[in-house]
């Protein structure tokens, strides 16, 4: 739908605002997987808004009237609540490419084509998994990605942007904030000490029984208090070397 405005004798064709849409999710050329969301925004709703994938008949209803202040501020529509969404589980859909077509009380408003990828079934249970992204979202970067059933999606749980800042030799003292980080040598084991951003105290010797990250001091390795090694957390989340064995 257009209006014509007239401007120094020109006729300019404009778009209706009433009748402006975008459906954003699927957008067109997507690739999508597990439970997310379907939602858009729609200056004004004639009816009921409904979704349809590959034109099976089957009309999923769109809850319409939510907050989009983006929209309203881009002045794509002068009112501010023009969203809809629906909660969806693309694994529903299956592998390969799909159509989505939105209807305005039966009439198509918006469509797109996207590409759905399963983990070979629809809705993925029993499964656990963590892994490490280096390099991501920036090169030095290190993210911590974990599977979450209920989303059907790997989330991030951990993020260490670009390194911790090396304050050089772990010596008595020495107080190590989030994203801070010092190094030694104990009985020619060469070792680093961290931390991260949730405040835990991480060691990296190539020990198994003394690497990790740990929340508080009592739940550092024992190995550590017999060797001579105390710490202390504070309340921000930094963490001071109470004392060292000699020579460390």
């Amino acid at each position: 739908m257009f209006f014509f405005l007239r401007f120094f004798g020109f006729v300019v064709l404009l778009p209706s605002l009433v009748h402006a849409a975008t459906l954003g999710i699927p957008g067109n050329g997507a690739k999508l997987s597990g439970v997310s969301v379907i939602s858009g925004w729609k200056c004004e709703a004639e009816g009921d808004l409904t979704i349809v994938f590959n034109d099976d008949g089957n009309h999923i209803p769109l809850l319409y009237g939510t907050e989009r202040t983006d929209v309203r501020d881009a002045g794509a529509c002068s009112d501010v609540d023009v969203g809809f969404v629906a909660i969806w589980n693309w694994g529903n859909l299956g592998d390969g490419e799909h159509t989505a077509v939105a209807y305005d009380d039966g009439e198509e408003f918006a469509r797109s084509t996207f590409t759905v990828t399963t983990p070979g079934t629809g809705f993925l249970t029993g499964a656990s998994k963590q892994v490490t992204v280096d390099d991501f979202p920036n090169p030095g970067d290190t993210t911590v990605l974990e599977w979450n059933q209920g989303t059907q999606h790997f989330e991030i749980v951990d993020f260490m942007g670009s390194g911790p800042i090396d304050l050089g030799e772990c010596v008595e003292g020495l107080t190590l904030h989030p994203g801070e980080m010092c190094s030694g040598s104990l009985l020619a084991i060469d070792f680093i000490v961290s931390v991260n951003e949730a405040g835990d105290a991480c060691i990296a010797t190539g020990l198994d029984r003394l690497d990790g990250c740990y929340p508080d001091p009592e739940s550092l390795p024992p190995t550590l208090a017999t060797a001579g090694i105390t710490a202390t957390r504070h309340a921000d989340g930094s963490w001071t070397i109470d004392s060292l064995p000699p020579g460390s």
